[in-house]
């Protein structure tokens, strides 16, 4: 459920750039049309700035169809408590996150639900091959009687011990043995899995970051500087609307990586507290 709560939130997130992209756009299209009705602008421009604006309109249409399925999803994930109309919040993450693996081992190892289903079947496997191999263990019965007769009396025991010459359960004594070795393997295995996944999630989570760093720090101040600047020189007629689309273009991906970097990183820690066995 976590994972389609974050689809939805990026999809919100790409919804509402469009959204904004193509107010600028409309805006830029009403500047143009301007200059190109006082003849300061040839008819070329008004088509240029048309096809963008129809290619912005697209991306509208196309990221808000996608909010709708989104939120389609989340709610057939909750039996439909959410309603047709509802409101999602964005979580508060920390962008400095950092987890030692060992520590994040250890409690997988100690808490994640099949560790604890296949350590219980390992038990009752060692518990039902110990059972088996104590029958072969003949049960010992002493009996014992009073006899009287002809003037004498006295106690009369006895001892029985079974011989379980021909039935030695080996049969049940290998079935149970091979059921103790199968849980352990399987929980071997589910180690090797836990190990390898925290590993690739820690990764990814350090990627993102990593990504998300490089755009707070520059990409992004970059790319609106851009777009400021060729705007202003557009409007001193010192830029050509291509340059102004292009830098418009350009902020749009900017923002659009953005938002897929801070969608891997949820993905990445989302996956980690699958694999760890709590949330972090």
């Amino acid at each position: 459920m976590k994972r389609t709560f974050h689809e939805l939130l990026l999809a919100e997130t790409l919804a509402s750039l469009a959204s904004r992209m193509l107010v600028t756009v409309m805006d830029l299209k009403r500047a143009v049309t301007l200059r190109v009705e006082s003849g300061e602008a040839s008819p070329f421009e008004l088509v240029k700035v048309n096809v963008e604006s129809l290619q912005a309109q697209k991306h509208v249409s196309q990221t808000k169809g996608k909010v709708r399925t989104s939120k389609v999803a989340l709610n057939q994930l909750t039996a439909g408590n959410l309603g047709d109309v509802f409101v999602i919040q964005k979580e508060s993450r920390s962008a400095n996150v950092h987890f030692v693996e060992q520590q994040l081992l250890e409690e997988a190892f100690q808490r994640h639900p099949r560790v604890r289903k296949l350590e219980k079947l390992i038990d009752a496997a060692r518990a039902q091959h110990h059972q088996e191999r104590q029958a072969r263990i003949p049960d010992v019965t002493i009996n014992g009687a009073y006899q009287r007769d002809a003037g004498r009396e006295g106690f009369i025991g006895g001892l029985s011990v079974p011989l379980p010459i021909w039935n030695q359960r080996q049969g049940d004594i290998a079935k149970a043995l091979g059921g103790r070795r199968q849980a352990e393997a399987n929980l071997r295995q589910v180690h090797i899995a836990l190990r390898k996944g925290i590993a690739e999630q820690l990764q990814n989570s350090r990627t993102a970051l990593a990504q998300l760093h490089t755009f707070q720090e520059g990409l992004l101040k970059q790319a609106k500087e851009a777009v400021r600047i060729a705007r202003t020189s557009f409007k001193f007629g010192e830029a050509s609307l291509l340059e102004v689309v292009d830098a418009q273009r350009v902020l749009w991906q900017t923002f659009q990586a953005y938002a897929y970097a801070q969608f891997d990183l949820a993905i990445a820690l989302t996956e980690l507290e699958r694999f760890v066995g709590k949330e972090l």
